[in-house]
């Protein structure tokens, strides 16, 4: 038979007993689902150095001393730290419904990283740390962990554990963004003085498919200026698709250049420039007389065009400098807005 379940002897409080906190993640998991879910930590509060028997001995932790501390109240962000940052962000149990006001509007940007003015409750849900019902959990605390990091260039949006993440882009956001490092939960108010580590969350790389994420939900096609099908703007069109290197939208300017047409009636041609040092650079450049140069005319002159073909916008960019927006595009500074787009093959001009 299974030998009863221990309890950490530690010394603190009248009684010298502590639990683990396995309780506490059950009777979670059993009334609001697998906090654990998509590889987040399925472990609760760690209340000793010594006290392993949770996730095993070999799970990767995290030490909770010389963090910034966060209490959570409604309203409150993780705004204000340095890059770099680790920030504990501790969330009492009375916050973690569904009544939530970060959930009930929805205030979260981006999918991890977040922006760092999104509620962490919201967070906690959308990382699938967490699954709220109506009511209070049994628990007393969840404890996250979040890293400050430099904004993104695009909070894209998703749907992760029953939520839908909002979209930023880089020039709307003005501070920082964050990263969910590890979580765990405290059974006991008592315990938030007592945690020393939280689980790690392990670095989990997810299946992409066209199917899973519906990357082509939203590509529409219309007409360009020069009367041909091309795809309606849309972030889904310029988007990396995948984790791998070969699914980046930068990588793929390797073997094709973007042509974007603006609402002013100007068509733009984003290629690259070079990959010199390891460290490539694109240049945008404005190609002329749009409604007379189809497709074919752009594959005679060569692709991308030559300097004498075009007049250029912006050269020697990195790929930071080039800034997507729902509907535009941004550039040092220079806001274009889209209408839509479509790729052609890098080749040499073609033989007359």
């Amino acid at each position: 038979s299974m030998p009863p379940k221990k309890k950490v002897k530690t010394g603190e409080g009248k009684g010298g007993d502590v639990h683990s906190g396995e309780d506490a993640e059950n009777e979670s998991k059993a009334e609001h689902g697998d906090g654990g879910v998509d590889g987040v930590s399925q472990s609760t509060s760690q209340l000793s150095q010594h006290a392993l028997g949770i996730g095993g001995p070999d799970t990767p932790r995290i030490e909770l001393s010389g963090m910034e501390l966060v209490d959570y109240a409604p309203g409150k962000t993780l705004e204000g730290f340095k890059v770099g940052t680790l920030v504990r962000c501790d969330i009492d149990a009375k916050y973690l419904t569904v009544d939530a006001d970060g959930l009930k509007q929805r205030k979260i940007w981006g999918s991890d990283p977040y922006t760092d003015n999104s509620d962490p409750v919201a967070i906690a849900t959308h990382a699938s740390i967490y699954s709220p019902s109506s009511d209070p959990p049994k628990f007393a605390t969840l404890v996250m962990v979040l890293r400050v990091v430099k904004h993104a260039a695009t909070f894209h949006p998703s749907t992760k554990g029953g939520i839908k993440t909002r979209c930023l882009t880089g020039p709307e956001h003005e501070g920082m963004a964050v990263h969910v490092e590890g979580s765990a939960f405290c059974k006991t108010i008592e315990d938030k003085g007592r945690i020393t580590h939280a689980l790690l969350r392990p670095i989990r790389q997810e299946r992409f498919s066209i199917k899973s994420h519906n990357a082509l939900a939203d590509i529409r096609v219309i007409f360009s200026l020069s009367n041909e099908p091309a795809f309606k703007y849309s972030l889904a069109v310029v988007a990396d698709r995948g984790p791998d290197a070969k699914s980046w939208t930068s990588v793929r300017l390797k073997t094709q250049a973007l042509y974007l047409e603006t609402a002013a009636g100007q068509r733009l041609e984003l290629s690259l420039e070079s990959e010199e040092a390891e460290a490539a650079t694109f240049r945008l450049a404005s190609v002329p007389r749009p409604r007379d140069t189809d497709k074919r005319a752009i594959l005679e002159l060569g692709v991308p065009l030559p300097r004498g073909a075009v007049e250029t916008v912006a050269a020697g960019l990195d790929w930071s400098d080039v800034l997507w927006g729902v509907s535009c595009l941004r550039v040092r500074g220079v806001t274009y807005k889209l209408v839509c787009c479509f790729w052609l093959p890098v080749g040499p001009p073609a033989a007359s």
